[in-house]
């Protein structure tokens, strides 16, 4: 009972102090009524009205002490004051709205900006994944012999979950170049699914719990048993209008009846790398992996592995078990396992292994400007503070403590961060509503970014550490003020303490404003450059698609040839269509596969070293229509078949590598199969991968003569007329062939290019506003600090100018003044500079970090900029009047 009774005298006084009614008209009531009392006593004893009152209220005591007292116990202290302080700040901005209004949006350009790249980086680097326990998920590798990590063979695969120990599951899940798809049966239009797969212990190894059904079961993991299907949430609502019966009913997948089983949550999304996290790298439909004991390979890497370790071992266990075991499997197989190792990589670190600078950067850059504006408030603050020097004097010297001053002007600042917190988080909010559809498609988990509780926190505490940090410069100069020497000075003196102050923060705003220009533009330069790299083939004038052909009608390579020559013939038939062609893995499609090979005629390799080229099957009038151009020899003709010799183009890469002082004409290699292929041609290197990688070594291949049944190839059409009118004569033409054949991705090149450099775009974007924001706002600083300089020296511009200064030596005077400011902070930026650029190497392409030219141009920018800025109180000072100044107190 103790216990609620204080409890609740705490509300009571707690309420008290917030509703500022400590019940002070009842206890003066009171008070009156025993002086009236006493007073009456007094009265009968034969004193005068006058005199019994005066001699009631001596002996009932100070009233106005007994008031605060009760005061005291009925409100909290602490509370009360914070309460007055928040009214008085409140009072404050509304007497000078033009500083309040300039302070809070500096602050909620400030705190807007963080709180929205907050918001990306939360969604994409701090959210946990969307699986039970993350933290204990990893990803295996293989580490190849040049350090780089690959897929992992499926008989390796096999092994590594039979002999580990470390880890509760191990599943794979087909690499997205090998993966399955399907055309959709019962459907007015040809669909195509994007199929994921997986081992039957995937989605236990994630952790998911499925919206309908259930997960595969091993038995269902097995040739021939495989009939099985889990279907992705967006599938689910799409093409099969959200039937929440729809587990244990068959449908048709090319031309084959599968059951589906399951349905996955509609938060399900799943990837190995940050790309895989875009809309288009998520599988449509689930089918069980199906690995053939009999048919197990080492020497084809197509597996993605996934792993969770068990209770309480480290990742650093898991890796020694791994490291033993990549030791057993090399004696045992050193053909395909020599100098083979395993890698786990935590599948957090994996997914945002290749966005995490970027945005670290972008989280840093848009931390300076915060520091930028809160050094803007602070030089707002110092100059109010400076005519405010009188106030806080006499406060002084009526008693008032500096720390309650202290106090003050502390709660002044957080007030006002407050306020810009506030408007900060709107405009946060309108900037990532704006800054949502600018995102790259290959960013991991963007479409994650939303209003939660981690983003307000943020906003809470960035606005909080705001306040503390631009109330630090007005509470130091009022600290070290003397009252008495306050008192003295007229009300246009500044403090050599507020002086200093205000340049060191103008210095810094400068020197911010540096760091981020030069940072900004070594970022314009290497986007500059990523977009006139030569990508070794043709953008303009050509249309891409995906074709999927359904493999119980195209079994084999020899009919899907035949099917490729009759639309390419189909299509130059067109108005304006020029050509087409076909290949299996097209530039910049994210998709790759590659061989290894052994040449006529040479020693055999060491164990365990291989020939590798990149495997790329390709049609007659591929080359000519995507513009790679030949280099020697002949390009593929349709008289390349199956019957006849098989042949092989390759790229000057692989020319340069293999047969460097050879003709590589007339050479024969041999891959996967005992047919040996003649090198008929070479052509000129491509780009592959992306714009800022290198050309690698490839080989082009005829259809016809595949290795793999390339049943999803990818058109190229040459076209004059646009790509929306090549479109239809392409569908029409697919259709009427076999209106079974499915048609997406309909793309151009130039469309293609634009999507593989949004993350450089995005980033260079992003950083250039930042920096240009930071250059206005150091512009604002400076002006700020030369316009008070100004006020603060009217007189003894005044004097000056009365004793036969000129205008021109005013002017003189404070752009000297000015210069020496943005000199000093230049080079404080440039030391900066040459510091925090190398963190932005990885992201830099065809440009030098210390850039000659950027670390030029930026400071001549910079200084000009500021200068302008400065000119404008300047003139002003060379227009006093010498009379009006020296009357001026």
């Amino acid at each position: 009972m103790m216990i609620v009774r204080r409890l609740r005298m705490l509300w009571e006084r707690m309420r008290d102090t917030a509703h500022n009614k400590p019940h002070e008209l009842e206890f003066q009531a009171e008070m009156e009524e025993h002086v009236r009392l006493l007073a009456e006593q007094y009265r009968r004893q034969g004193m005068t009205a006058e005199g019994a009152m005066l001699a009631a209220r001596r002996q009932f005591g100070n009233t106005t002490l007994l008031q605060e007292d009760l005061r005291a116990m009925q409100m909290i202290p602490a509370i009360e004051a914070l309460r007055g302080d928040l009214s008085y700040a409140a009072r404050l901005l509304r007497r000078n709205p033009g500083f309040a209004t300039t302070a809070v949006i500096t602050l909620a350009l400030g705190i807007g900006a963080n709180t929205a790249i907050f918001s990306v980086c939360n969604a994409v680097l701090f959210k946990p994944l969307p699986y039970a326990e993350p933290n204990r998920i990893v990803t295996l590798w293989e580490r190849q012999r040049d350090g780089t990590l690959g897929s992992v063979a499926p008989a390796n695969f096999v092994d590594w979950r039979d002999a580990s120990r470390s880890f509760s599951g191990m599943a794979a899940m087909r690499a997205s170049s090998f993966a399955s798809s399907f055309i959709l049966g019962g459907q007015s239009e040809a669909s195509r699914l994007a199929g994921g797969d997986v081992s039957s212990s995937f989605f236990s190894v994630l952790g998911v719990r499925f919206m309908l059904g259930r997960n595969f079961l091993p038995d269902e993991d097995r040739p021939g048993h495989d009939r099985v299907a889990i279907l992705s949430y967006a599938a689910w609502s799409k093409w099969f209008g959200a039937d929440r019966d729809i587990a244990g009913k068959p449908i048709t997948l090319d031309d084959t009846s599968y059951t589906v089983v399951g349905v996955l949550p509609a938060d399900f999304q799943f990837g190995s790398t940050a790309a895989d996290f875009q809309a288009r790298g998520q599988a449509d439909i689930w089918v069980p992996l199906a690995l053939d004991p009999q048919k197990l390979q080492r020497g084809a890497h197509m597996l993605h592995v996934i792993a969770r370790l068990k209770p309480g071992v480290k990742l650093a266990q898991g890796q020694a078990e791994l490291d033993v075991l990549a030791a057993n499997l090399a004696q045992q197989y050193p053909k395909n396992n020599k100098d083979i190792g395993i890698v786990a990589v935590p599948l957090t670190d994996q997914v945002t292994e290749s966005v995490r600078v970027a945005l670290e950067t972008l989280l840093g850059a848009v931390g300076l400007v915060l520091l930028i504006a809160c050094a803007n408030v602070a030089n707002l603050l110092l100059g109010r503070a400076a005519a405010r020097q009188k106030e806080m004097a006499v406060r002084i010297a009526l008693g008032a403590s500096r720390g309650r001053l202290a106090q003050q002007l502390l709660t002044e600042s957080l007030f006002l961060a407050s306020l810009g917190g506030i408007a900060g988080f709107a405009l946060a909010l309108a900037a990532i509503a704006a800054l949502t559809p600018q995102l790259p498609a290959d960013l991991s988990r963007a479409a994650g970014i939303a209003v939660d509780m981690r983003m307000l926190i943020f906003t809470a505490v960035i606005s909080l550490v705001t306040g503390i940090l631009f109330g630090l410069g007005p509470l130091f100069a009022t600290w070290r003020e003397d009252a008495g020497e306050s008192l003295k000075q007229n009300n246009r003196t500044s403090s050599g303490i507020q002086t200093r102050l205000r340049s060191g923060l103008a210095m810094a705003q400068i020197a911010i404003a540096i760091i981020l220009l030069i940072g900004a533009g070594l970022m314009v330069k290497s986007f500059w450059a990523l977009m006139h790299v030569a990508p070794g083939f043709r953008l303009e004038n050509i249309l891409t698609a995906r074709l999927s052909l359904p493999r119980s009608r195209y079994p084999d390579n020899h009919r899907i040839a035949a099917f490729e020559r009759e639309l390419g013939e189909r299509l130059q038939g067109r108005p304006g269509v020029t050509s087409a062609g076909f290949t299996t893995y097209l530039p910049l499609s994210g998709l790759e596969n590659s061989w290894g090979f052994v040449i006529e005629g040479r020693p055999p390799l060491p164990v365990g070293t291989d020939n590798i080229a990149m495997h790329r099957p390709v049609s007659a009038g591929y080359f000519e229509t995507i513009g790679i151009p030949l280099l020697r020899g002949r390009s593929f003709t349709s008289a390349d078949t199956a019957e006849a010799p098989w042949v092989v183009v390759i790229n000057n890469s692989m020319a340069r590598e293999y047969w460097p002082s050879e003709n590589p004409i007339g050479q024969r290699l041999q891959q996967g199969k005992p047919t040996w292929r003649t090198v008929i041609g070479v052509v000129g290197d491509v780009l592959h991968e992306r714009l800022d990688g290198a050309a690698k070594p490839e080989m082009y291949l005829p259809v016809d003569q595949a290795i793999n049944i390339e049943s999803g190839p990818t058109i190229v059409v040459r076209a004059e007329i646009p790509a929306g009118a090549a479109a239809g004569e392409l569908r029409a033409a697919v259709s009427a062939i076999d209106p079974a054949i499915a048609v997406d991705r309909i793309e151009t090149m130039q469309q293609l290019v634009s999507v593989s450099v949004a993350q450089p775009r995005f980033r260079t974007m992003i950083l250039a506003a930042f920096s240009l924001l930071a250059l206005v706002m150091a512009s604002i600083g400076i002006y700020g600090v030369m316009n008070y300089l100004v006020i603060q020296r009217t007189r003894e511009f005044g004097i000056r100018l009365s004793l036969g200064a000129t205008p021109t030596d005013v002017l003189r005077l404070v752009l000297g003044r000015a210069a020496t400011l943005i000199g000093a902070g230049t080079c404080v930026g440039l030391v900066g500079s040459v510091l925090l650029v190398r963190l932005i190497t990885k992201l830099l392409f065809g440009t030098a970090t210390l850039d000659p030219l950027t670390f030029a141009a930026v400071p001549v920018l910079l200084a000009v900029v500021a200068l302008v800025a400065s000119y404008i109180p300047a003139r002003r000072a060379t227009r006093i009047d010498p009379i009006v100044a020296l009357r001026c107190e």
